[in-house]
């Protein structure tokens, strides 16, 4: 018996989950980035307990929680260096452009998603699965989420890239 109803549970780690992220990518600090982007990856992690996954969020918390953010965590401790005054005037514009590229990212995954909602299987197929046939069958059986994993994967890398520039 769930004590709590499932879409209470979704809205609930979905409201953290985003809030947490747009935390993350707002803060002027980078320890509260940091800290932010780990309840984010809590709240992931949240996701796949409520799927009955546990181990996978076990994995999600020690990986990306206990590794990366920890990591993020003592490069800013270690590396801490006095930035000069930033020009207020172009910050608006890199927001502008960082806002039009996620609605755009958000656009194209959900015409994804409707355009092959239909074909997605109803019941994901149960059996002992050898780990030499993991690619093939998420490839033939899954194949709009794993576009939509690439399409977010991609944002990620190009975002990252765009915060790791250096200006000359």
């Amino acid at each position: 018996m769930d004590l709590i109803p499932p879409d209470v549970t979704f809205v609930v780690l979905t409201t953290i989950t985003l809030l947490a992220a747009i935390m993350a990518l707002q803060a002027k600090e980078l320890i509260y980035g940091a800290i932010s982007l780990a309840i984010s990856f809590i709240g992931i992690a949240g996701f796949f307990v409520s799927l009955d996954a546990p181990y996978l969020a076990m994995l999600q918390i020690a990986v990306y929680v206990g590794a990366v953010v920890v990591l993020i965590l003592f490069t800013i401790m270690l590396v801490r260096r006095e930035e000069p005054d930033k020009d207020e005037s172009g910050e608006t514009g890199e927001s502008a452009a960082g806002l039009w590229i996620a609605g755009l990212l958000a656009v194209s995954i959900a015409g994804v998603a409707a355009l092959a909602g239909p074909n997605l299987p109803s019941t994901p197929s149960a059996g002992d699965l050898p780990i030499t046939q993991l690619g093939p069958v998420l490839a033939g059986t899954y194949p709009v989420p794993l576009i939509i994993l690439a399409l977010l994967l991609s944002g990620a890398l190009l975002g990252a890239l765009v915060l790791a520039k250096v200006d000359r």
